[in-house]
This record gives C-alpha cells, structure tokens and sequence, in this order.
C-alpha cells in the first residue's frame, strides 16, 4: 500500500486524524461518510461493494486499551450497531497487551478490524506478536525473571480458584506461557483444569497454561513459563513464605453484598496486613467476584460502603488497590457457573478447559479477565515486563 504523501501534521488532534483516516479509506474505494454531530458509537461510515462498516477514529497519546475495544465491539452488537456488517478501529499509536488479547480472542471470521493509521496506509493488527513493538520505553526498565501472582481468599466459595485459573486464561492470550502453581491443600486447580489448558491463537503458535504442585514446585520446571500464578492456601501461614516474598501481584476476591462487606471486610483487611509482615513491595487488589445485576440504587450503596471499608488502607498503601467494580468486576454467568461441568459430564475422561467458549460472538468472563489484566497493567505496569 502507498499513497501520495499526505500533510506530516495529520495527528496534530482530533479533526485532523479523522480527515487523514477517511482519505486512506477514500483512497482504497470506500465511500466516507461523517458521522452527526452528536452520533455516539463511531466517527465515519465507509461503505465498499456489500460492506458497511462503522468506523471508531481515536486520537491517543497513548496504547488502546481493552475496554476501549470492547465498548466498540458493544455498540456493533447493539440495535444501533446490527445495521453494520464490519466496523475499524483506528488509532494513532498502538494496541496494548489486554487490547491485543481481545483481539486475538475474536477468531479467524471476526468482521472486526483493528489498525494503526500511518502517513501513507493503515498498519492492521492481526496479533500480539503484530504489537510486539507497541510498548514504550520497556527497555529501560530492569526485568525481572518471572512475574509472580498470589490468588488469596478469607474463605471458601467467593472464586479462588476460579480467578487463578481465568485470569491465567487472559495473560495466556496476550502471549504468555504460564504456569498455575496449586498451593491450596484442596487441590481443586488439579481438579479442574488437570495438567494444563492450551490456548490457542487463531493468528499462530497458541499458549500453554501449565499446572505445578505447590509442594514439589521448581522453577526449572517452567522455564517457558514467564508468569506463575499461585493458587494459595486460604491460611496465609500455609504458604511457604519464601513465595510470597516473591509476589509482585495479589489479588483478593469477595463478594458485593451486605455480608461480604461488613463480615469479610475485616478479614480481608487482616489478610493484607499479614501479607505486608512478609511482602512490602506486591502491588495488592481487592476483586469483586460474582457480581450480579443488583439495580442502580441497591449497587450505589453497596460500591459506596465496600470502596469506604479500605478506604484508610489506600490512603497510607499506595500499592493498595480496592478496584472500583464500575471499573473492573468478575460478573456472575452461566458459563463461569457451570465450569467444571465437564468433570460430572464424563469422570473417567475429564477435559481441561476454561470458561472461554464465545456464545453469539461474546464471552463475558474471558472480557472479564482480560478488563481485570489491563486494569492491573494500568495500576501497577505490567506491561513494563512484557518485552523481557
């Protein structure tokens, strides 16, 4: 692709980047057209042959994120969008680690196309490998070998395991191995996903999610593996300590609801004291796991009280994070409900696999997950590991 040199100050703003956009496409024999004024959900329409497509132009000084992304790929499942049979998103700089992972996430046939418009063309994304590139300054930054996760919980049955395993499940498709370190005597990562997962990448070579019995565990063993999430035993003292020194990231699930809130409070409060006694560096958050649709009054009294119940740790920790769940939650769904089904389906051939099957397009846990990793990389910089 080339075309005629265009003005060098195309991204000077907004209105400047969207003119350059709708030349390129002009260029290739697509009709532009420009949005209304008011218009929300994209910024031109393009239509070429039998295609007809919504185009989102976003003007950033910054990588794309997930929800970013996913926003758009809202609006085109939405009745305003049905109208359109293809959509572009096109921006100024690049695509994250979490944005890529959405890419990748919509398959081979997806009509959902992402690119970073340059002077003379549009480079498109097809990948994580494709944005290998995209992250800044990484070089800079000393590495470390691996990057350690901790999955905490005051009790059992608020998503322990649940996490550990899908958030594994998110990193894996940004282009990590990883490797699931079982430390809970329940061995219920054993149970669930046995062995490992693969997870394929449409666009290439997949990843692997790799599980390790706590107690035996080496890193030799996982050499490939540049992320360990530890699944760890709900009392902190039955952790080897010389692991949770290691941590860079802890999350901690609970619940949005009255008892989650005003009994757990305390304990998990606890929780994050002893996991200070140990490890002063990890970056630490507060998840919300299992949320349901509970309505607009009864969630603004609930978020308010649960954001109020840390409020004094975040204000003396600031590598404390209580994540707002307007922001970032797990929400509760029939297919996060019924994963492990496959282990009553058939015992005596259990498969390994996570909640991530795409009905109608979609997968809310696995954008759950990936929202909670770029919330995580936004917070505490994962991405500053991702070129080691």
């Amino acid at each position: 692709m080339s075309l005629t040199k265009t003005n060098p100050k195309f991204v000077a703003d907004f209105v400047h980047f969207e003119q350059h956009v709708a030349k390129l496409f002009s260029h290739y024999q697509w009709d532009v057209e420009t949005a209304k004024p008011n218009q929300v959900g994209y910024d031109l329409t393009v239509k070429k042959n039998n295609n007809f497509g919504a185009v989102q132009v976003k003007w950033l000084n910054n990588n794309v994120s997930a929800p970013q992304l996913l926003k758009f790929i809202d609006f085109l499942a939405s009745p305003q969008g049905k109208k359109f049979n293809c959509g572009f998103f096109i921006t100024t700089k690049g695509f994250g680690g979490p944005a890529l992972a959405v890419i990748r996430g919509l398959g081979e046939n997806s009509r959902f196309f992402c690119g970073v418009a340059e002077e003379n063309t549009v480079k498109w994304i097809r990948g994580p490998e494709d944005g290998a590139n995209n992250q800044e300054n990484s070089s800079e930054i000393e590495q470390p070998e691996k990057i350690y996760f901790g999955v905490f919980t005051c009790k059992g049955g608020v998503g322990k395991t649940t996490v550990a395993a899908h958030l594994a499940g998110a990193l894996a498709l940004q282009g990590f191995d990883i490797a699931l370190l079982d430390l809970d005597p329940e061995q219920n990562l054993h149970k669930l996903v046995g062995d490992g997962v693969y997870v394929p990448n449409p666009g290439g070579v997949g990843n692997t999610i790799e599980v390790f019995n706590g107690k035996t565990w080496n890193e030799e063993s996982a050499r490939n593996c540049k992320i360990v999430i530890c699944d760890c035993s709900p009392a902190l003292e039955r952790n080897d300590e010389s692991l949770i020194k290691k941590l860079h990231y802890c999350i901690i699930p609970t619940t949005l609801n009255p008892l989650g809130i005003n009994k757990h409070g305390g304990v998990l409060k606890k929780t994050v004291e002893e996991i200070r006694k140990i490890n002063q560096n990890a970056h630490l958050f507060i998840l919300i796991n299992n949320h349901k649709n509970i309505g607009v009054n009864r969630f603004k009294l609930l978020r308010d009280s649960f954001l109020n119940v840390y409020q004094d740790i975040s204000q003396t920790d600031d590598k404390f994070h209580c994540i707002d769940p307007e922001e970032v939650c797990i929400r509760s769904s029939d297919l996060l409900y019924y994963w492990g089904i496959h282990l009553l389906e058939d015992p005596n051939n259990p498969r390994s696999e996570l909640a991530f099957k795409l009905i109608g397009g979609r997968c809310y846990p696995r954008d759950d997950f990936i929202r909670l990793a770029d919330y995580i990389e936004s917070k505490a910089g994962l991405g500053i590991f991702r070129n080691s």
